[in-house]
């Protein structure tokens, strides 16, 4: 009886240390913080900031072409340009790995970042500033911007070279130049070839391209340095703008000595602004059957044969 009572002792000890441990180890819910992918947990072991501190190099690589590259945003930025209420959460609820986004920009699949996202849309939507969309893993935007600049990086030699032939401003026009009405479309024409859903974009003062993603918004300005002294833009002045609306905002407010333009992001970016649906079409129709002589680059980049030259007049008999 003695040995039974005993078994019974052990076995109610051991169950109420199960029913400690299950305690012990369960996960509570709590906000994560909006800049750091770690959920809060009851586990023992490091502390959040230990593991967020651990996982940043793996968050953030080195993805970030020199002459495109990222410009570091005011903590107050975001909130400089409200987005609707829907639109803010603190929460991420997932983590894109790493791992794959430099897998897809080595292999030069930049597409493969944009889950096949159509690219065409109606003629004259309008455009507004969205920061963030709730319920989407916005870690993911960063990866899908460097994917953006990557391919922005290989396409930037072809679209130097047609702007220089001077379709818009006479030749040897420059990116630093107010040439957005020629540089725009065609960089939209690259990306979008490259299977970046890239939209044009021409608002009441300036030409430039967009991406709409389900997880935000961004902005790709190939003429941005024209607002910075356009040839004597500080040499932080990407020579090719790829961001998220807060990133463009803390450029202007980094480098608002330099700036030549009275008019701020608002009025620069999204005043009157829609897309170009038509327009764009017709450039990318024009690259691919044979257009003006300054959409040659754009054809060997995107490795087509040469238009066909014109063919000479016929030669005439002359009688004196």
């Amino acid at each position: 009886m003695r040995i039974f009572k005993a078994l019974r002792l052990i076995a109610a000890l051991a169950l109420g240390a199960s029913g400690a441990s299950a305690q012990t180890f369960r996960m509570t819910a709590a906000p994560a913080p909006f800049a750091s992918p770690v959920a809060a947990c009851s586990l023992p072991g490091p502390s959040v900031p230990a593991l967020s501190a651990a996982l940043t190099p793996v968050l953030s690589p080195a993805l970030f072409a020199p002459a495109i590259s990222a410009t570091p945003v005011p903590a107050l930025a975001a909130a400089a340009l409200p987005a609707p209420a829907s639109a803010w959460s603190p929460r991420i609820l997932s983590v894109a790995p790493a791992p794959l986004a430099a897998a897809a920009l080595e292999s030069g699949h930049d597409g493969a970042m944009f889950d096949g996202a159509p690219v065409e849309g109606p003629e004259g939507e309008s455009v507004s500033p969205r920061l963030v969309t709730v319920d989407r893993p916005v870690v993911r935007l960063p990866l899908q911007a460097a994917a953006v600049r990557a391919a922005v990086e290989r396409a930037l030699p072809a679209l130097r070279e047609s702007v220089a032939l001077g379709s818009w401003n006479g030749a040897n026009t420059t990116l630093d130049e107010s040439c957005c009405g020629d540089a725009a479309p065609k960089l939209a024409a690259l990306l979008r070839e490259r299977g970046i859903p890239a939209r044009l974009v021409e608002a009441e003062l300036h030409y430039y391209v967009i991406l709409e993603l389900p997880e935000g918004q961004l902005v790709v300005d190939p003429t941005v340095r024209q607002f910075f002294g356009k040839k004597g833009a500080p040499p932080g002045v990407p020579a090719v703008f790829v961001g998220t609306i807060g990133e463009l905002i803390g450029l202007f407010e980094r480098y608002k000595a330099a700036k030549t333009t009275r008019y701020d992001v608002q009025r620069i970016y999204f005043s009157e602004a829609r897309t170009r649906e038509e327009y764009l079409r017709k450039i990318e129709a024009d690259i691919r059957l044979g257009g003006p002589r300054d959409l040659e680059p754009l054809r060997r980049r995107l490795g087509l044969p040469p238009s066909s030259p014109a063919k000479p007049d016929a030669p005439r008999l002359i009688v004196l």
